[in-house]
């Protein structure tokens, strides 16, 4: 699964007509890979440690490969924050 590549917001008073604008979220992405990877080494290697030394809880990077599936299914989401003066609308594309 893959997260979210854009963001689609809209902020307009609610007597207006609404503009959006398109964020690229595949460049955050692709900043924050490297610090990803090198979390995923250091979890790899947390495991590994407690393993070998009998810990009960070992599963660090099962942990995290399942937060990452986890924002991979915010596909789609759609958000409508309503107020007396703003409308807000998100959408993760």
């Amino acid at each position: 699964m893959f997260p979210p590549m854009l963001l689609y917001l809209r902020i307009a008073a609610p007597d207006r007509s609404r503009g959006g604008i398109w964020l690229p979220l595949l460049l955050v992405w692709l900043l924050l890979l490297p610090l990803v990877v090198l979390v995923l080494v250091l979890a790899l290697v947390a495991d590994i440690v407690l393993f070998v030394l009998g810990q009960k809880y070992h599963y660090y990077t099962l942990l995290l490969l399942r937060a990452f599936g986890l924002l991979g299914a915010t596909r789609g989401m759609i958000v409508h924050i309503t107020s007396d003066k703003t409308n807000v609308d998100m959408e993760l594309v």
